[in-house]
C-alpha cells in the first residue's frame, strides 16, 4: 500500500509539472510595430526650423526565470525595448514591448529634475483620433500628458510604428516627426 501512495504522488507530481508549458512567449508583430527596429535615428523640426536628429538603440532579449526557495518564478518570454535622448539629452525615453503581456511600458525621466513619468499603453486599445504633422497625417495616436510642470512638457504624442511624433515642452519648444 505504501509503494502504491508512493507511486500516486509521483504520477500526480510529474502530470502537474509536465502541464506548465515552458516555451517561452514571442514578440507578435503587434509588439514589432512599437519598437521602431527599422530606425537608427528619428527626426524632428524644432520650433518649425531646425532639423534634429535623435539617435535611437533598439534591443531584444529574452527573460530569465528567477528562482525563490528553489522554486522558478517569472518567465523566460521575449521583449524588446528602444530608448533615445530628447531635447539635448534633458529627456530619456525608455519603451518596452514585452511578448504575452498585454500593454507597452512607457518611461520618460527629465535628466535634471529627476522626475519621472510612467504610462502603460494597452495593446489593444485604440484610440479614435488623427492629427497632421508636417503633412503625414497619424491616426490612432496616444496623447500621454497634458501639461506636466514637473516633468517639463506639455504635450507628449506617441504612434505605433513612429515613436514620438511630437512634444511641446513648458518652455514653448515644439518638436515635430519628420518622415523619412
Amino acid at each position: 500500500m505504501k509503494k502504491l501512495n508512493i507511486l500516486i504522488i509521483t504520477l500526480v507530481a510529474v502530470l502537474l509539472f509536465s502541464c506548465c508549458s515552458d516555451a517561452p512567449c514571442e514578440l507578435t508583430d503587434d509588439d514589432m510595430d512599437w519598437l521602431l527596429e527599422e530606425y537608427d535615428s528619428l527626426y524632428y523640426l524644432k520650433n518649425g526650423t531646425d532639423t534634429v536628429v535623435i539617435p535611437v538603440e533598439t534591443t531584444f532579449g529574452q527573460s530569465e526565470y528567477d528562482w525563490e526557495y528553489g522554486i522558478r518564478t517569472g518567465d523566460n518570454n521575449y521583449y524588446g525595448s528602444y530608448d533615445c535622448y530628447l531635447l539635448d539629452s534633458t529627456y530619456y525615453l525608455h519603451i518596452n514591448a514585452k511578448a504575452c503581456r498585454d500593454y507597452i511600458k512607457i518611461y520618460l525621466k527629465n535628466t535634471k529634475s529627476d522626475q519621472i513619468f510612467r504610462y502603460n499603453v494597452y495593446k489593444d486599445s485604440v484610440p479614435d483620433n488623427k492629427t497632421i504633422i508636417n503633412r503625414i497625417e497619424y491616426a490612432d495616436y496616444f496623447s500621454l500628458i497634458e501639461k506636466n510642470d514637473s516633468l517639463g512638457i506639455k504635450e507628449l504624442y506617441l504612434a505605433k510604428k513612429y515613436g514620438i511624433i511630437k512634444i511641446l515642452t513648458t518652455d514653448s519648444i515644439l518638436f515635430e516627426r519628420i518622415p523619412q
